[in-house]
């Protein structure tokens, strides 16, 4: 029967001659079980194809030797769905020279090894016949496989193995699912056993389960059946069909969800984060719910999985109806930074490429501003600590202060981003730890001063000898002329514009007095004066055994607390609903190894207010509060002064200083609005009084003005977008508290600029179209004047555009408008 299928077979011991045989013949089958038959056909290599079952009993070795004059020396059994040959297989056939029994169900195990000595006594040529399973042994020579590799330990594989059907089923209470499980037949105690959950399952009327074992067929396939009729919610699970053999296991399982009769849904739910925008479906109950990734364009080789098919995400719908467990994780980043960022994140670090990668990841961070995501701090808290690993190589000194620049720009990142980042994974904590070991390992390394700048840190280190310690007072500052750059130290580190203005820098003197201390065109940010007292001969003592001990002294400056968000009410700070936040600039002041106590002489630090609020509060952090998250505690510091623009406080251990302000109805401030120069207002004064004389002109002297309909247009759309103008660059050019106020304030100067000068352009040509006009000729009364063209085109081009401009700039980036740097 042509296209029929066949089914797997087994060669028995002395059964190769009494076989049945089924041969392709012109379209018919020829079946046959006369010994002449069989013997004439067996005398020719047998064609591909062919069918070859076991009926033992039929002929015995002995017959074989009497037949065996026919003639075997090449034997061709190809292309049988033979899975394996028993040992005595060809007995008898004394002539045999060359065998070929190539099938694509081949098993090459412990029962082959014979096969191995046999091809050795007998002389045999084996060609082309190679292993098809186990896939460890997959395509080698049946005779040229080592011996101790042909096993039949598990884990094991069969040629045929399959459960139907083999996919999670979800059916109603009551309903009926059939089960058939097929493998091939390779032991005689070979069994099938059915589980659920991990418990053997057996007929069970009262269930209505019914398990029918261990049905052979044609001596190739063992098959089993399972029946589950009524089935009730407690079906709901994981069965599986088991395969179990001396010579090991193999098991195909399939999920089963029983939905009640009024099953329950998940509703439909939108899902937007940081792996993109899910949709997730309206889902039954207790299923399991897939979505595609979001298709990415960029970074698609560095995620797990082949192809961006494979790729999914999951969200489970529970027993109740609602929205369980989730997991988006083989999914890319959606947004471009949060990926290259991830990139950084995987690339390898030695000491050789740290400083370039340390600089191309500075290079990224200047717009962290724009950064939307709290991984995407986390990634760069995570490199900052790699590239600390090499900081304490005398090679790595640039490192330090590349890793400094890229902590100042993270400052840059929205407040709500950084304290994501710090409830997740202490992101910020992180940060300013590895800065505290720079100055460490510098020190380490033979310096004796240590000093870098950036726009947000300033960080001074210093090894100092504990006699003849007098004090030291040090201020931070940040210069406001260009004048003066030449007086920074030569510690500092220059932006590559040599612009130094912005830059927070450190000024210190062995003194405890801040009259030494003037500094000319700068803005103090903080200062702090360490008492002369601070290695007194008792802390010596505690500390160590001589008095030449060294110590190596650091400060760090923070020019806000962005770095220290509070991601909970550590010591009450917060009680009463009030919203304490940092005011002030952090200065943070440590001697490496030394716990310095400081009760006899304590630590003054004067800080810059940038916020009004109330209540303030003397506050240290503590980085050891709320579980390794960290914290503001009052304890050990109180206000000794206090006016609106900076507060004096003291403590009494070296830690981070700030003052923590209530904020409730307050806002952050950068930078106090100033007023801008009189001229501007004088004129801009000026300007608007033009235009009140001109709009009165009109209304007064109407009668006596002779202004075409498209004059009119035109004159009013001009003084009203120049009016427009002129009061929203005087009243709003300051306004860069907040920041959806600049944003505003700049949108609507983009439109008015805009407006006015096409406003100016359409008037100019109107004015000169009426300027160069011609007299008319006199006109036939006949003929008819032409028809008036519409006003539309006007205001198209004058407000029309604009509007257009406006709205893709805002739609592109929104923050292309406000007072960052960068922004129009």
């Amino acid at each position: 029967m042509r296209g029929s299928t066949l089914e797997q077979k087994k060669v028995q011991p002395g059964s190769l001659y009494p076989l049945l045989v089924a041969a392709h013949a012109n379209s018919q089958v020829v079946q046959t079980k006369d010994r002449s038959i069989w013997l004439a056909l067996f005398q020719k290599p047998t064609k591909g194809n062919q069918e070859i079952e076991s009926h033992a009993g039929m002929f015995n070795s002995g017959e074989l030797a009497e037949n065996r004059n026919h003639g075997t020396k090449p034997r061709i059994l190809s292309n049988n769905k033979i899975s394996e040959l028993k040992n005595g297989s060809f007995s008898g056939l004394s002539l045999l020279e060359r065998l070929e029994f190539q099938t694509e169900y081949l098993l090459c195990d412990c029962n082959i090894l014979w096969m191995h000595r046999w091809v050795k006594e007998r002389n045999v040529t084996v060609r082309d016949t190679r292993c098809v399973y186990p896939k460890s042994l997959q395509a080698q020579p049946v005779t040229g496989v080592k011996q101790e590799l042909l096993t039949c330990d598990p884990p094991l594989e069969l040629p045929s193995f399959y459960m139907t059907p083999s996919h999670r089923q979800v059916v109603f209470e009551g309903d009926s699912l059939p089960f058939q499980c097929m493998a091939s037949y390779i032991d005689q105690d070979m069994q099938v056993l059915w589980y659920q959950d991990g418990r053997i399952v057996e007929t069970d009327e009262s269930q209505g389960i019914f398990v029918e074992k261990n049905m052979i067929h044609n001596c190739s396939l063992i098959a089993s059946a399972l029946t589950i009729s009524n089935i009730q919610a407690g079906s709901t699970g994981n069965w599986g069909c088991h395969v179990q053999t001396k010579r090991g296991n193999n098991t195909r399982t399939v999920d089963i969800v029983v939905l009640e009769s009024s099953a329950q849904y998940c509703p439909p739910e939108r899902v937007v984060n940081n792996k993109g925008d899910f949709r997730w479906p309206r889902t039954l109950a207790g299923i399991t719910a897939y979505l595609q990734c979001t298709r990415n364009t960029h970074g698609s080789g560095i995620y797990p999985g082949n192809t961006q098919d494979e790729r999914k995400a999951w969200r489970r719908c529970d027993r109740g109806g609602f929205w369980a467990d989730d997991d988006y994780s083989r999914c890319q980043y959606a947004n471009d930074v949060t990926r290259v960022l991830y990139m950084f994140n995987q690339m390898p670090l030695n000491l050789s490429n740290a400083v370039a990668t340390a600089r191309q990841l500075l290079a990224y961070t200047v717009e962290a501003a724009n950064f939307s995501d709290k991984m995407d701090v986390i990634f760069v808290a995570e490199m900052i600590e790699k590239f600390g690993r090499f900081t304490k190589e005398e090679k790595s000194k640039e490192l330090g202060d590349v890793m400094v620049d890229i902590a100042s720009n993270i400052m840059l990142a929205e407040e709500r981003v950084l304290w994501l980042a710090q409830r997740e994974a202490k992101a910020c904590s992180r940060i300013v730890q590895c800065l505290q070991r720079i100055a460490m390992y510098r020190l380490a390394n033979g310096a004796h001063v240590y000093s870098t700048y950036s726009p947000n840190i300033a960080l001074e280190a210093y090894v100092i000898k504990a006699t003849g310690f007098t004090g030291m007072t040090c201020t931070v500052f940040q210069k406001v002329a260009a004048s003066d750059r030449t007086g920074l130290s030569d510690y500092g580190r220059r932006d590559p514009d040599g612009n130094l203005d912005k830059q927070l820098s450190f000024k210190c003197n062995i003194s405890n007095t801040f009259s030494s201390l003037a500094l000319k065109n700068t803005i103090v940010e903080a200062s702090i004066q360490l008492p002369p007292s601070l290695f007194s001969p008792k802390q010596k003592r505690e500390v160590r055994p001589t008095d030449d001990s060294l110590f190596k002294l650091q400060l760090i400056a923070f020019r806000n607390g962005k770095l220290f968000p509070a991601t909970g009410n550590s010591t009450n700070l917060a009680d009463d609903g009030k919203r304490r936040a940092v005011v002030t600039p952090v200065i943070l002041t440590k001697i490496d190894g030394v716990n310095v106590d400081t009760h006899h002489s304590p630590v003054n630090v004067t800080l810059r207010r940038i916020a009004h609020g109330a209540d303030a509060v003397a506050a240290q952090w503590d980085f050891d509060l709320l579980n390794g998250q960290g914290g503001w505690k009052s304890d050990g510091c109180h206000i000794l002064y206090s006016d609106e623009n900076i507060t004096t406080i003291q403590c009494y251990s070296l830690s981070n200083y700030a003052v923590l302000m209530d904020l409730t109805g307050s806002e952050l401030y950068t930078q106090a609005a100033s007023l801008l120069h009189p001229v501007i207002y004088t004129t801009a004064v000026i300007l608007l009084l033009c235009l009140l004389a001109v709009i009165v002109s009109y209304i007064y002297h109407h009668s006596l003005i002779r202004i075409s309909l498209k004059g009119w247009h035109m004159l009013v759309n001009l003084c009203f977008h120049i009016f427009l103008t002129c009061v929203v660059f005087v009243g709003g050019i300051t306004q860069t508290r907040n920041a959806s106020v600049c944003q505003a304030v700049g949108i609507i100067l983009h439109y008015s600029t805009l407006a006015t000068v096409l406003w100016v352009g359409v008037t100019a040509r109107n004015i000169y179209k009426q300027v160069t006009k011609k007299a008319k000729r006199c006109q036939d009364p006949d003929e008819l004047p032409p028809p008036p063209r519409p006003m539309l085109r006007f205001y198209l081009i004058g407000g029309g555009i604009p509007v257009i401009v406006c709205g893709i700039t805002a739609a592109a980036n929104i923050k292309n408008y406000g007072s960052r740097p960068g922004a129009p």
